[in-house]
């Protein structure tokens, strides 16, 4: 059984409602009916505080100037009036000034109240002052009751009820008054009383219905442009939205041809039934995002809230379609009005964005898992708590592929990769690319049955990269690629996933060092070389600045004449702790990170400048590494320092060594040092890979025989390391290029080169190195004077 508060208060709110109604609202649906209501509760707003505040004073003025006697009455009714006009009219200022009814119950209730309580003190007013006033002063007082019915009804005219209780109760105040007049007077006084309320109210209807259709008017001007505007909007979108509407229970009454039709069901078998009903009878519920959707509609059905872009997937018709849904309720305050709402077809976009979700997991060249995807999955492995392995696997000299063969090949090259990768990895392992040719992979223990020892991690590593050992066919040519792969463990040999793909990447580049092609776990030693490479990279930075590096230079002397043919300068770095540090130590690092070119840049303005100061027969030549040849402008930057130091290009020689050139753009930028007048000199030859076709393409001038080949000539000057010597310098004069023998340091080693025809020999034999400041006195104890032979300044 109800509560009987709330029985009470359900009634009073029923009574106000219908207070607040015209005869006119019953054929409007809840929608329309509350949005007029919501009209005229506007207006009654703009214009009821402004209207009685007016009334209450010119009263108040009145009753306080009246020239009878009163008594406490003449100060108590003004009062009364003052205050509940103040405080009636700060409500609907604030109701006008916030624009949106918070609940038109409540509004209705204050009208309600404030009607009953100015009538019943209009009503006092005339029953308490009439009996003590003389005929003047009822006149007076007459009039203005009269006029104050009149101002009264204007702002309440949009309400029927509340203007009949407005009227009524002041019309029974002043019939009260009038009936203590005498004889025959009372009775044409209430008639007249009678004629003028009557008269009143029917201007009051009058009035009312032409506001009235206004305010309809607006409404469904408003409709139509909002009915035009979503009709536009289905022209401009291919006709993907529909509106739909129920009544407060979410029955659908009116079904629109559009809603029908993407329903895929007649209106007649839509109509009576739930939204919720329809939604499930195709589909809605059978996925769990469909479910959700439907939950979260209930649910804001159930507490009359607006809800936007419920997503649902639907099958009309046989079609997996998705659908937008979004509504509003017809009440600010409950769902007792229905409800509207626009439904959209999305299954364009929708799929459209899974497929740029799609594109943001995965990498769009390959297929694989990208970087991002790759370390959600390894992270999502990570926190089940179990060990997990990660390698990345980095190809052997792609970028040649992508130099000799193209971009587009290279590209081939990494999806037939990732489709090897795939081809041999399980269920339970992850890949991914990380970028360029850099692969990654992962898997925790679970991808062995019951794995003993570090070996079994090892040969499954080895099982991948074995993947590459059969060749690619690419553009009709079979391209062998090798790749590299390190690996760590985590909690092993890291404690994050940050942490995981350092170590991973710290394997990589040691079996990168290891000679390519191999497989290297991780170990303790590779971080702290890594430090003692981080220092190094720091204190090669200072150096730089502090300028701590200089140059010695060795002599090259003629084999045929003793003659001094010029010098070779080379690199020491003065550490300020460690002392002289071995070029060994430092270049690698220096090439890098890039710091070889600044390095490289002071070399050769170095060595230039001191071939200023020589005589001028004397040539002097920079070793490069193949990261200076492809730094950008390098040969502009080489004319520029000739320029600046005032050195003719004729007496610089460029040192390359043989296993750096290996492409085509180094020997572009060789071809254009050629072409100013620089010599090009072939260093450490026999230790790399050159052919003898590669020398002929190259623009050499002369080649330096490494001292492997030297230093076995003193112990047996007839074993096939003499063979290979006088083959080397056979086939250098063939090419017409002059020959220098490194490491010569016995009489016999200067000898047996001699005998083979080399041309110059260099070594400790004929000069330790020297500073510059040392070698004019050096050339001046030297027999012959200086020779046609250079300087050649290295980085060694």
């Amino acid at each position: 059984m109800d509560d009987p508060a709330v029985v009470r208060r359900r009634r009073v709110v029923t009574t106000v409602r219908r207070l607040g109604r015209r005869g006119s609202d019953d054929h409007l649906s809840d929608y329309d009916r509350h949005r007029l209501l919501n009209r005229r509760l506007e207006f009654t707003a703009r214009v009821l505080p402004w209207a009685f505040l007016i009334a209450a004073i010119a009263l108040s003025t009145i009753v306080v100037l009246l020239p009878a006697d009163t008594g406490m009455f003449r100060w108590v009714w003004p009062s009364v009036v003052a205050v509940s006009s103040i405080a009636f009219s700060l409500y609907w200022l604030g109701r006008s000034r916030l624009g949106v009814s918070e609940s038109q119950t409540t509004e209705l209730v204050v009208l309600t109240i404030q009607v009953v309580v100015w009538g019943v003190l209009l009503a006092c007013l005339t029953l308490v002052l009439f009996p003590i006033l003389d005929p003047g002063n009822e006149l007076v007082l007459t009039s203005t009751l009269m006029g104050g019915i009149a101002v009264g009804v204007f702002p309440t005219l949009m309400f029927r009820g509340f203007t009949l209780i407005w009227i009524g109760l002041v019309g029974l105040g002043l019939a009260g008054g009038f009936w203590t007049e005498p004889e025959p007077s009372r009775y044409v006084l209430i008639g007249v009383l009678v004629i003028f309320l009557v008269s009143l109210h029917s201007g009051t209807l009058l009035l009312a219905n032409l506001f009235e259709r206004r305010l309809r008017a607006e409404l469904i001007a408003e409709d139509e442009r909002d009915l035009v505007e979503l009709l536009l909007n289905d022209l401009e979108n291919g006709a993907q939205d529909w509106l739909w509407e129920t009544d407060s229970r979410g029955v659908a009454r009116t079904v629109s041809y559009r809603f029908a039709e993407q329903v895929g069901l007649p209106a007649a078998q839509i109509r009576g039934r739930t939204m919720h009903e329809i939604l499930i009878g195709i589909g809605a519920s059978r996925t769990d995002e469909g479910r959700k959707s439907l939950d979260l509609l209930a649910a804001n059905f159930q507490a009359g809230t607006a809800f936007r872009d419920l997503t649902m997937q639907v099958v009309v018709r046989g079609d997996t379609r998705w659908w937008s849904m979004s509504g509003h309720p017809g009440s600010g305050e409950s769902s007792d009005y229905g409800w509207r709402g626009v439904g959209s077809d999305i299954t364009h976009s929708y799929h459209q964005r899974q497929n740029i979700l799609r594109l943001a997991e995965v990498d769009s060249l390959t297929g694989l898992s990208n970087r991002y995807s790759f370390n959600a999955q390894v992270s999502s492995l990570l926190r089940d708590g179990r060990r997990v392995w990660l390698a990345i696997l980095d190809l052997d000299n792609f970028k040649s592929i992508n130099d000799r063969l193209g971009h587009h090949i290279g590209d081939d090259v990494l999806r037939d990769v990732a489709s090897r990768l795939h081809s041999v990895l399980r269920s339970n392992e992850i890949c991914g690319r990380l970028g360029g040719d850099e692969f990654a992979i992962a898997f925790d223990d679970s991808a062995f049955d019951d794995i003993g020892n570090a070996d079994e991690v090892q040969e499954r590593f080895q099982t991948i990269l074995d993947a590459f050992e059969r060749p690619f066919s690419l553009v009709g040519n079979r391209i062998r690629i090798r790749a590299s792969l390190g690996y760590g463990s985590m909690p092993d040999d890291a404690d994050s996933l940050e942490d995981l793909v350092i170590v991973a990447d710290l394997a990589l580049y040691h079996a990168k060092e290891s000679g390519r092609n191999q497989i290297r776990a991780f170990d303790a030693t590779l971080r702290d070389r890594a430090t003692g490479r981080a220092r190094a990279l720091l204190d090669l930075r200072r150096a730089l600045i502090d300028e701590e590096f200089e140059l010695v230079y060795q002599p090259q002397v003629s084999a045929a004449t003793g003659v001094v043919v010029g010098f070779e300068a080379l690199l020491r770095w003065n550490h300020p702790t460690s002392g002289l540090v071995s070029p060994g130590d430092f270049i690698p690092v220096a090439e890098e990170t890039g710091l070889i070119v600044p390095i490289g840049a002071g070399v050769l303005r170095a060595a230039c400048t001191a071939a200023t100061a020589w005589p001028e027969d004397i040539r002097v030549a920079v070793n490069v590494s193949q990261v200076q040849l492809r730094s950008s402008r390098y040969v502009e930057s080489v004319r520029r320092t000739l320029n600046e130091v005032n050195l003719d290009p004729s007496r610089l020689e460029i040192e390359v060594t043989e296993s750096l050139v290996i492409d085509d753009a180094d020997r572009d930028v060789l071809a254009q040092l050629s072409a100013l007048g620089i010599a090009i000199a072939m260093d450490d030859f026999g230790t790399g890979f050159s052919s003898v076709a590669s020398l002929a393409r190259l623009p050499l001038d002369r080649l330096k025989i490494d001292r492997a080949f030297v230093a076995p000539l003193d112990a047996d000057p007839s074993n096939s390391r003499f063979a290979v010597l006088r083959a080397v310098i056979a086939i250098a004069k063939s090419l017409g290029l002059d020959t220098v023998a490194e490491g010569v340091e016995t009489e016999r080693q200067r000898a047996i080169v001699t005998e083979c025809g080399c041309d110059v020999i260099q070594g400790y034999l004929e000069g330790m190195p020297i500073r510059a400041v040392e070698i004019p006195d050096y050339l001046n104890r030297r027999l012959g004077g200086p020779s046609r032979w250079g300087v050649a300044a290295t980085t060694e």
